[in-house]
This record gives structure tokens, C-alpha cells and sequence, in this order.
């Protein structure tokens, strides 16, 4: 019944890779495994749009908050640390204006793995373990997350102060440029044909791609390219870390933990925000079918 219910011939992929040779040889049974995939009937128009996961149990709970739920804390008993998941909407390939590349662009400054960024400064200070900002361009989303945080409510402010502090750096500059041009050329030939099926699938060919990183290029010739970055860190990086700039109405603010956990985190999202916001709290037992 599982089986039934999420295989699909209209969402199967088939990826090959191969000499010629040997896909010819196995063309019959690929072909016969495709048309063994059944097809689900489509789903009648209409109807009732279903409600939110949880909501109507949260809604017993706490009507006011589930109302208003913007910051949502799933509390963990079993946990001692804290886990952060915040996602907002992001440039996206599709969209090579100068704002949106800039804001992109702006985005890398502190993501990956140098010795500057959000990720290296939060681990040497023993803050977090995986963690970091993370903008996926493919998908159009821009992330912040942070595993085993002593504190989640110290984790952050440690991020913001440290964000808050930067200054200009045509070097930092740089490195958001070279951020732009991750390959997979050093990937496994499966692995990277499987991408390229994906993309193709998903609305992102190479021509997409080619011209949002031609106008990366073009705006690194910019003299002011820096100060120009640097401006539109708090806003960017806003988005997913609350405390630096406006929050996005769009985005989502996730956290898992124990119950000392997520009040001390929704302490500072009062004092960060400056309103009277609410992390709205899930147990494991919403969860339940």
C-alpha cells in the first residue's frame, strides 16, 4: 500500500550511464522496467484544500500561537544541544538582474568553509558543530543551519555580533566570486549524470546557468564591488538569522531541543526583535498518524 501510494510513472527517473554498447544490450530491460512502473490516476479537481501538518493539534494547545506561528520550536526531552533550520526564499539562476545576482553574490561572503566564515568562526568558538549559511542558487533558497549548540539563544547572538562586525574586504569579495563557480567536475560519472538529468527536468539548463554566471563576471569588474556586497549583508543574511536586520515573511525559523532550550532561545527573539514573539512549541506525539 506504501508502494502504491508514492510510486508514480509521471515522477520516475531514469538516469543511464554506460558505453553504448552496454545500453544497447540492456535496452529491452529498461524498457520493460519503465512500463512497469504503474500509473496513479490524477487526483479529482477541487475540494477542500488540505490543512497544515499539526496545526489542528497545535491549535488545542495554543489557538493564539497557532495563529501566528512564525518561530516554531520541536521540543526534544531526549536532546542536551540545540538544532537551528531556518530557511527564506533566494536568488535563483532564473534571475541574473543585478539585485538579484548582487544579493546572491552577497550571500557567498561568509557560506563555505574558509577561515572567515559563519561556519569556521562558530566552530573554533565551540558554538556549534555542522553548521553555516548556505545559499542553494539551484533552488532559490538561502539557509541557516547549526547542530549541537550548547545554546541556541548564545549560538545566534554569537553569529549576529560576529556578522555585525565586518568590514569591507575586497579579498571576501573575491572569494563570493570563486563561491559562484562550484563544479562537479570531480564527481563520479553517475553522480553527475544524474545532476544533469535533474536539471534538464527542474528548469535549469546550461544555458540558464551560463548566463546567471556571466553576469556574475561582469559584475566583478565593478570597482566598488566590496562596499557594494557588504551593504546588503544585514538584509541578506537577515533573512534566516533574526537579530541582524528585518526579518522575511516568507521564510521559516525552526529549532529543535530540549524545553530549556527553546525558552531561552525565545527570550532572545523577544529582546532581538523587539515584540513580544512567540516560538510556538511541537512534541513528537504531533507527529503521530
Amino acid at each position: 500500500q506504501v508502494r502504491a501510494a508514492v510510486i508514480d510513472a509521471q515522477r520516475a527517473r531514469v538516469v543511464e550511464v554506460g558505453s553504448a554498447e552496454n545500453e544497447h544490450a540492456i535496452a529491452g530491460d529498461v524498457e520493460a522496467l519503465v512500463r512497469s512502473v504503474p500509473s496513479v490516476a490524477a487526483a479529482p479537481a477541487g475540494g477542500a484544500a488540505a490543512a497544515p501538518p499539526f496545526l489542528a493539534r497545535v491549535r488545542q494547545r495554543d489557538a493564539t500561537g497557532a495563529q501566528t506561528a512564525r518561530f516554531v520550536g520541536l521540543v526534544d526531552p531526549n536532546l542536551a544541544m540545540g538544532l537551528f533550520v531556518n530557511l527564506a526564499p533566494a536568488p535563483w539562476y532564473g534571475d541574473n538582474t543585478d539585485d538579484a545576482v548582487l544579493d546572491y553574490l552577497t550571500s557567498n561572503l561568509y557560506t563555505g568553509h574558509g577561515g572567515h566564515t559563519v561556519y569556521a568562526k562558530t566552530w573554533a568558538a565551540g558554538l556549534a558543530y555542522s553548521n553555516g549559511v548556505h545559499p542553494f542558487v539551484h533552488d532559490g533558497l538561502l539557509d541557516y543551519s547549526a547542530e549541537r549548540c550548547p545554546l541556541l539563544s548564545q549560538t545566534i547572538r554569537f553569529v549576529v555580533t560576529m556578522l555585525r562586525a565586518q568590514k569591507p574586504d575586497p579579498n571576501i569579495a573575491r572569494y563570493a566570486i570563486a563561491k559562484a563557480f562550484d563544479s562537479r567536475i570531480a564527481d563520479p560519472y553517475e553522480r553527475r549524470a544524474d545532476a544533469m538529468a535533474a536539471d534538464l527536468v527542474d528548469g535549469v539548463p546550461p544555458d540558464l546557468v551560463r548566463a546567471f554566471r556571466s553576469r556574475v563576471l561582469d559584475l566583478a569588474k565593478r570597482p566598488d564591488l566590496a562596499d557594494a556586497l557588504f551593504a546588503r549583508m544585514p538584509k541578506v543574511y537577515g533573512k534566516v538569522l533574526p537579530g541582524l536586520s528585518a526579518l522575511d515573511p516568507r521564510a521559516t525559523y525552526f529549532v529543535i531541543g530540549p524545553e530549556k532550550q527553546l525558552a531561552s532561545y525565545e527570550d532572545y527573539l523577544r529582546e532581538a526583535t523587539g515584540t513580544t514573539a512567540k516560538l510556538v512549541r511541537l512534541y513528537p506525539r504531533d507527529f503521530w498518524i
